[in-house]
């Protein structure tokens, strides 16, 4: 009997532990976006230019899923995006923090992987945000591979 009462206590004990570290997900400053893309001042098409010449794997990857899936979730996507890199600095953070914390917004649940791109690695923010600016803002042939 015993032993029982000690098995539940343990497990009621790991599932309280466990509920409460997911319940406190918070955001940090590279998680779930990387830093470097809440600061850039490149757009969306600059990130994306920059990824095709020095990230091709990931360019291609993200673009093939993104073909994938039908031309009202390609928009949502475009428009989510767009949206994301309109605002400012402490709009990009608290969209993070948003995030970190909810993942539920119908684009999410439709398509996991439509911000991968942007905010999947630091090392891919990295290496987009430093050679970004060099390309031209609105080119929009970049969402066409």
């Amino acid at each position: 009997m015993n032993l029982r009462i000690g098995l539940v206590g343990l497990v009621m004990w790991g599932t309280v532990n466990a509920t409460a570290g997911i319940a406190n997900a918070d955001a940090s400053e590279d998680y779930p976006i990387p830093n470097r893309i809440l600061k850039t001042t490149c757009t969306a098409e600059q990130i994306m230019a920059a990824a095709r010449d020095v990230e091709p794997v990931y360019y291609e990857r993200y673009m093939i899923d993104y073909d994938n899936h039908s031309q009202q979730i390609q928009q949502a996507t475009q428009d989510q995006i767009h949206w994301f890199f309109s605002m400012d600095y402490a709009g990009r953070r608290a969209y993070s923090e948003e995030l970190a914390a909810n993942f539920a917004d119908p684009l999410t649940v439709a398509w996991p992987n439509h911000q991968k791109l942007f905010f999947n690695s630091k090392g891919v923010a990295a290496h987009t945000t430093d050679t970004c600016a060099k390309y031209p803002p609105d080119d929009q042939s970049v969402w066409n591979w």
